[in-house]
């Protein structure tokens, strides 16, 4: 029997579906406790992360959605590189599961335990299981195994979660792990490694607060550094304000070379009116004892009205001192930035890989950070 649509939408809001079929079993309370893309994807533009507009959350892109070819501003553009990728693992962990429910009906097993699959995809078959912990709190993992594989053992975990449920489908407070190196392991032509895991949570006004660990994670190798830290952020509603704070290895316009500079960037977007950025780098091109400084705003169309760059030395257990403008970095003047709240002095991220604290404001606290992907089922 059907119980919520069957079509499928990868979308902010995912629905998740069962189809009937001689396994079905009611499941409704189930797929309400899956995750969806929304409800943990990490986000700068939260008008691009509108429900119509789902896909631009798996992008990671904001109001223009263009690539990142150089031509907008260049601290949102780093960021956003990180999120796409982060964005890009959670969604492929995230559709297998869509599939499954949607492919047939739940086998249910001893214990307040329901199971999906197998189903075979491109490069492995897929199995989800979920498990009715308590009254509201549900657990569950992603297997896959070798397509053409018979073998039970040969499943491995490729991803694993939970959520105790809130009052909307999907949001509550939760977890979501995601096992790249098990997945490459059981099908070779994955492009990604390492692992992701992160915790989020959700008020009933649709506020959303995450943190993630990744642990030598990337996508790509062959195009985006793997990163081993925390990255954090929230948006609060109505008014879609958003913060995040990132960190990854790409290269600053006003280095000497294209060598890759370790740079960790702190976000603010406020929509219809712009954002900020401020960011630290060190490594690549900048000189053991030296790190850059940076801020930049930019307006409603991503334009960008004012930037700085400076150099200063690292002194241990101090703030950055004896600082000096790059040459050639610096565009317009502070007064230009789009609001008062983003016109403040220079305010760098720490520069702690595994800094997990909130970013100010933050509406809520998820739950810790798993520290491996380790299912609770």
């Amino acid at each position: 029997m059907m119980r919520i649509g069957k079509s499928m939408m990868l979308g902010a809001a995912l629905v998740l579906a069962a189809c009937g079929g001689k396994d079905a079993v009611e499941d409704t309370e189930y797929v309400e406790a899956t995750p969806d893309l929304a409800g943990v994807s990490l986000e700068i533009n939260s008008e691009a992360a509108a429900e119509e507009s789902a896909a631009m959350i798996a992008d990671g892109f904001g109001v223009n959605r263009q690539e990142l070819n150089g031509q907008g501003p260049e601290f949102l553009e780093g960021a956003r590189m990180q999120i796409k990728a982060l964005n890009s693992a959670l969604k492929e962990a995230i559709t297998p599961i869509v599939e499954l429910v949607n492919a047939r009906g739940a086998e249910a097993q001893p214990g307040d335990v329901l199971v999906y699959g197998p189903v075979d995809r491109t490069h492995a078959t897929f199995r989800f299981t979920i498990k009715k912990a308590t009254e509201r709190r549900f657990v569950w993992k992603l297997e896959a195994r070798p397509l053409g594989s018979t073998d039970e053992a040969a499943y491995k975990v490729v991803a694993a979660g939970g959520l105790t449920k809130g009052l909307v489908a999907h949001r509550g407070r939760g977890t979501i792990g995601i096992n790249l190196d098990n997945l490459k392991a059981v099908a070779p032509s994955t492009t990604g490694q390492g692992k992701l895991m992160a915790s989020f949570a959700h008020t009933a006004g649709n506020d959303k607060t995450l943190a993630y660990r990744l642990v030598g994670f990337t996508p790509n190798l062959a195009n985006h550094e793997p990163v081993t830290g925390a990255f954090v952020g929230h948006r609060r509603q109505p008014s879609g304000a958003t913060r995040v704070r990132v960190f990854g290895q790409y290269n600053l316009r006003h280095t000497a070379t294209s060598e890759k500079e370790k740079v960790f960037a702190a976000i603010r977007f406020i929509p219809g009116i712009g954002g900020r950025a401020d960011v630290i780098a060190s490594g690549g091109d900048i000189a053991p004892d030296k790190v850059f400084i940076g801020s930049a705003c930019w307006d409603p169309q991503e334009q960008e009205t004012f930037r700085i760059l400076r150099q200063c030395t690292k002194v241990q257990g101090q703030p950055p001192s004896n600082c000096e403008i790059v040459p050639g970095s610096v565009v317009g003047t502070r007064e230009a930035c789009p609001a008062v709240e983003l016109r403040g002095e220079l305010a760098p991220p720490s520069g702690n890989p595994d800094d997990i604290s909130p970013e100010p404001d933050s509406p809520t606290e998820p739950e810790p950070v798993p520290g491996d992907v380790s299912p609770e089922l």
